[in-house]
């Protein structure tokens, strides 16, 4: 999935002020460095419904603040704005289970507002937080986005992602795959393929990343389970002889802000020409190779 790259100065400046000794602002001939720094207005807080012309990749103050009419050309939009706890000392901690809490209500909230689950289109999901200067000052929000991808990188729209989802055919969801490399080209199911996603597998919260690399065995085993009651086979033994598949997890960032999510796709060597959807024990014979 590709996706999000996650991305202070005024008491410092206010103490060297106050430390300097007796001159008078202005007098050294520098009219800039005697005055404090305009600290960042803590009672703002960004607003659900408005798109923006790019991600702000952790550079989420007012100054970067720049939304646009969601009819007009933008690659993320703001679909829910949360609200953290206001005796919250400090900011959720990367990789814990704080920031897992907060990106789980932003997926509850990302699939009410596309009419479907977020994970089963081609969708990034990201969560920003106040800036450590706002949250000294009291901003106690998050701010929920929804880009839409294109393999790798956020497509710019000029329509809102409000119930993209809904419906029996989004064009928005994933499907079958074709590999270039570490690429993954979608591809209409009827054109030939070998890749196929079946559905998604959510590690704890409080799984460690360097757990989930070592776990691969396991999540392949449920991802196989995933593929049994997405082709309507049992899910058996004999699936191992059925599919393989393939998993895709989460970057080291991804998991440090909350996602959970390993996507899971079917695998063939034989190519394709058709959905594995409810293809039953013919579709998916033993002995899948």
């Amino acid at each position: 999935m590709a996706r999000r790259g996650l991305k202070l100065m005024a008491a410092g400046a206010l103490a060297a002020l106050l430390t300097a000794g007796c001159a008078p602002p202005g007098v050294d001939g520098d009219l800039v460095d005697d005055w404090p720094v305009v600290a960042e207005p803590q009672s703002w807080s960004p607003v659900a419904g408005e798109c923006h012309p790019a991600a702000y990749w952790g550079e989420n103050s007012l100054a970067k603040y720049t939304p646009v009419s969601c009819d007009e050309s933008h690659s993320w939009e703001t679909f829910h704005v949360g609200t953290l706890p206001a005796e919250r000392v400090t900011l959720p901690p990367a990789g814990g289970v704080d920031r897992a809490a907060v990106f789980k209500e932003c997926s509850a909230e990302a699939d009410k507002f596309l009419g479907g689950d977020w994970r089963d289109a081609r969708l990034s999901l990201q969560v920003l937080y106040p800036t450590k200067e706002a949250w000294s000052g009291g901003a106690r929000w998050f701010r929920c986005e929804l880009a839409n991808i294109d393999i790798e990188f956020p497509v710019n729209r000029r329509e809102s992602l409000r119930d993209s989802l809904a419906g029996s055919a989004p064009a928005l969801a994933r499907g079958c795959y074709t590999r270039e490399g570490d690429n993954f080209e979608p591809i209409a199911c009827d054109k030939p393929h070998n890749y196929e996603y079946v559905g998604t597998w959510f590690a704890e919260p409080s799984m460690e990343y360097a757990d989930l690399l070592r776990r691969a065995s396991r999540i392949h085993r449920e991802c196989r389970s995933l593929v049994a009651k997405f082709a309507k086979v049992p899910d058996d033994a004999a699936i191992n002889a059925r599919t393989g598949t393939q998993l895709l997890l989460p970057g080291r960032q991804e998991w440090d802000e909350g996602d959970r999510g390993v996507g899971c796709m079917l695998f063939l060597s034989r190519t394709l020409h058709r959905s594995m959807k409810d293809a039953g024990t013919k579709g998916l014979p033993i002995n899948y190779r």
